[in-house]
């Protein structure tokens, strides 16, 4: 596109004549920058991806979800009337809870994604992203996103990427841009031109967008290239979680999300696709709460990477778009999903982390052993709803026993084959500050006579 210098001083001595030549001018060249916005993007797919051809996604996704744990941190709450509610934790006490809690984890690589980080909390000001959560501040920073900005980069110490949680639905009328979309028939409307109401969210009403209008006049990119721009770390990071990433309005499922619009429920989701296309240009993959549930007909695989909630029955179950009549599960690569919810753990008890080491210990072990056929694996696992004895594979050598029920017998645990050599173990108990040596144990044929104690998690490491 070429720019057009214009000298306003020579327009001519008329000042009416200038100032109206003026308005239509930069009029015409706001519609030639809107049109050259929209072209830009215009190549961007909304058409389905057929999975099944390659039994791989659209894109190799940026980060291995099969290997990674996903959580969220809620640091804030706003209020029914939209003003600023509770506040959970700050900047400084999320890297607190995110050192904690790699040390439960025992360093597994992790993603954090905050909730209630913009403007009064959780779902505050929606569809905007425009400002972050001031009263999350640090005291030495002078403004709240150079505390947003210091978290991300210190988590880093502690095997943890710090994205956000968003969501590219709700809207609120409290928000920056609730005008400029209600002008521009973004905001979901009836077939009168009168705004729908959505849920009441907190003691708030509110509104949904259709993603195809907002696709169309290229405010979808612009709120997305708004939010990269004043954090460009979310590109290093390579992933996003867009909370309620719905097909549908909840209120009024299977209809199209905007009767006063002529987009259909395809053209909706067809607009959804092409979001997730878009974050993927940036380097930046998309997860969200689930994959096929009664919100959505398509699941997005292949274009979603990975689900907060293990929704597995309702593939099974549900008629879904282009389902293949082979269909009995999804291949790992596509139903990646988090073993250990810490949002409720954290939120309720930030110091102690209260339930979240029998989590890691019955879930995350478990998981990552399962959905890892690649790594060697062992024979002698114990995988129960109250028992583990299981090799914690993202270590080098490192196995973990636990148990939640009473029992004083001694159990004879089998080491992995690859311990051949190994003559004696360090035994250590697993807590919030890291490992704690608790004695040393010959092992006999491959094999260790251990005891282990209600609710406290044993790891075994070779003595080297």
């Amino acid at each position: 596109m070429k720019y057009i210098i214009i000298n306003w001083a020579k327009i001519g001595e008329n000042v009416k004549i200038g100032s109206l030549l003026k308005s239509s001018l930069i009029l015409l060249l706001t519609c030639i920058a809107q049109l050259s916005y929209c072209q830009k993007h215009a190549n961007i797919s909304g058409g389905y991806y057929d999975w099944t051809k390659t039994m791989q996604p659209e894109m190799p996704w940026v980060r291995d979800y099969n290997k990674t744990l996903i959580t969220k941190i809620f640091l804030c709450s706003r209020d029914e009337k939209g003003n600023l509610g509770k506040v959970y934790l700050k900047f400084a006490d999320a890297l607190e809870v995110i050192r904690k809690l790699d040390n439960i984890t025992l360093g597994l690589p992790k993603i954090v994604y905050l909730v209630g980080w913009q403007f009064n909390g959780h779902d505050s000001k929606y569809p905007s992203w425009a400002e972050v959560n001031k009263a999350l501040k640090r005291d030495q920073d002078s403004t709240a996103l150079q505390s947003l900005k210091w978290l991300i980069k210190a988590a880093k110490a502690y095997n943890t990427t710090v994205s956000l949680h968003i969501n590219m639905l709700d809207a609120y009328e409290d928000s920056p841009l609730w005008q400029k979309y209600l002008d521009k028939n973004i905001i979901a409307k009836d077939k009168t031109g009168k705004p729908l109401k959505g849920e009441q969210m907190g003691g708030l009403q509110s509104y949904q967008i259709s993603y195809a209008q907002e696709w169309k006049t290229g405010e979808t990119q612009r709120r997305i290239d708004g939010l990269i721009k004043m954090l460009p770390e979310l590109k290093e990071g390579g992933t996003i979680h867009i909370d309620a990433f719905h097909s549908m309005a909840p209120l009024r499922p299977n209809q199209p999300i905007s009767p006063y619009l002529k987009f259909s429920l395809n053209d909706e989701i067809s607009a959804q696709r092409k979001i997730f296309r878009y974050w993927r240009s940036k380097g930046i993959d998309v997860t969200s709460e689930g994959g096929m549930y009664w919100l959505r007909k398509d699941p997005f695989i292949g274009l979603q990477a990975a689900i907060y909630l293990p929704f597995q029955d309702e593939y099974v179950q549900d008629n879904w778009l282009n389902k293949p009549s082979w269909f009995k599960s999804l291949p790992v690569q596509f139903s990646a999903y988090t073993p250990m919810h810490c949002e409720g753990e954290i939120k309720n008890d930030p110091v102690l982390l209260s339930g979240l080491m029998e989590q890691f210990c019955l879930n995350v072990v478990p998981w990552y052993y399962r959905r890892n056929p690649d790594v060697a694996k062992h024979d002698e696992v114990i995988i129960t709803n109250d028992k583990v004895i299981c090799p914690i594979l993202w270590k080098d050598k490192a196995l973990i026993a636990y148990t939640k029920l009473e029992d004083s017998s001694i159990k004879r645990i089998q080491l992995p084959n690859t311990w051949l050599n190994v003559k004696n173990v360090q035994l250590y108990k697993l807590t919030t500050e890291g490992l704690q040596k608790n004695g040393t144990m010959k092992v006999y044929d491959g094999k260790i006579n251990l005891k282990l104690e209600k609710n406290q998690p044993t790891v075994i490491m070779p003595v080297e």
